[in-house]
């Protein structure tokens, strides 16, 4: 049997031979790590993901391939365009914040920023636009705003006077 010193690099077929129970948990998710990431690198369907993929992001991979998710693109207010994938089927404005938030936590975990963001005021401060209709309530279908690659973006929330205010 090998050692885990021996273990460099390997692949699953290698893999067979190791005894899991010499081999501590960091090396075991280390190895699992190499042979997935050989693994997806190779999938027509998978293979532009990110090393450091989730779970989540191959779900949305798959969910895509099969028609059953959407990209929309984020354009931030430094001119970034971020993909979003927000699933189709009864998909709501708040399931598409929800997506925003994750892929942001998750760009700027990658970037190595350690900023947090408060999404409840930039949830309060800004709307999200779609073909300048603005996406004012979270309870709307996202249908009812935008198909598969279109863009957002950011727009300022001012406060809409009333008639009596006069």
């Amino acid at each position: 049997m090998n050692e885990p010193a021996d273990l460099p690099s390997c692949t699953l077929s290698e893999l067979v031979d190791v005894d899991v129970s010499t081999i501590s948990h960091e090396r075991l998710k280390d190895l699992t790590s190499e042979v997935l990431n050989t693994v997806l690198d190779k999938d027509s369907v998978l293979g532009d993901l990110p090393n450091d993929v989730t779970l989540g992001e191959v779900d949305l991979q798959i969910a895509i391939e099969h028609g059953r998710a959407i990209t929309v693109y984020l354009e931030r207010f430094d001119g970034i365009v971020i993909p979003i994938v927000v699933q189709k089927n009864g998909a709501k404005v708040i399931d598409l914040k929800k997506s925003i938030e994750r892929k942001m936590t998750l760009h700027l975990k990658r970037a190595g920023e350690r900023s947090a963001i408060s999404w409840r005021r930039i949830w309060k401060t800004y709307w999200l636009s779609c073909n300048g209709k603005k996406i004012k309530n979270n309870n709307d279908s996202i249908s009812k705003y935008m198909e598969n690659n279109s863009k957002l973006v950011f727009v300022k929330q001012f406060r809409e006077k009333n008639i009596h205010d006069q």
